[in-house]
């Protein structure tokens, strides 16, 4: 899929990599968007197309496959989120809702960037919610540009790096896993302790 993906940007330009982000953004099509980012900053150094012109069509083309999610979970209603479960794309849509339950509306804007796999799926949860538009669109929006931009960048300082970019996203992931992990571990000591100094008392 990558091969593809580059081969488009080479033959179309930034309009391939809008059609990427929007594509990967609905959960549709299982786009590596991620390692598109990476990869795709690393090519900036050659400077052979604008950042800016790269940045503004991969936020563009997110920004939209978030939009499309939120859209047609909003269409769709209960009888889609019966549908999704049931799909072949349920694990992922349970996964989403385990956490948003767990994080709310502030979960959209972390979700683009820090567990970006569930963010797709999150999008049709959101509207199948009701969630307001507004608030759903700034934290998408924020969120997306803090991956977009952050991992534009980090491709573009490995890029003499390019062919170990497999290894470095997973090192990455497995540091934010990790991370995760670390921080849901320490919120269930609080509260056990919590519990433990509340049956304490008289």
């Amino acid at each position: 899929m990558i091969d593809t993906v580059l081969t488009w940007f080479a033959l179309y330009g930034v309009q391939a990599l809008f059609v990427a982000l929007f594509a990967g953004q609905t959960g549709i099509i299982p786009v590596p968007t991620t390692i598109v980012l990476l990869t795709v900053g690393a090519i900036l150094v050659d400077k052979t197309v604008a950042p800016i012109n790269v940045f503004l069509a991969c936020i563009c083309g997110a920004a939209l496959g978030d939009q499309f999610g939120y859209a047609v979970g909003r269409a769709g209603g209960p009888a889609f989120a019966s549908y999704l479960a049931d799909s072949r794309w349920g694990k992922m849509f349970k996964r989403a809702e385990m956490y948003s339950q767990r994080w709310g509306a502030i979960g959209i804007f972390f979700s683009r960037w820090l567990v970006s796999p569930v963010s797709p799926y999150l999008n049709y949860l959101v509207g199948i919610t009701g969630l307001p538009w507004l608030k759903f669109t700034v934290m998408s929006i924020c969120g997306e540009i803090i991956w977009i931009a952050g991992f534009l960048s980090i491709g573009y300082g490995f890029s003499a790096s390019i062919t170990s970019i497999d290894s470095l996203v997973a090192n990455i992931v497995f540091f934010i896993g990790g991370l995760i992990a670390t921080l849901f571990f320490w919120s269930r000591v609080k509260k056990s302790l919590a519990k433990s100094k509340a049956g304490k008392r008289p």
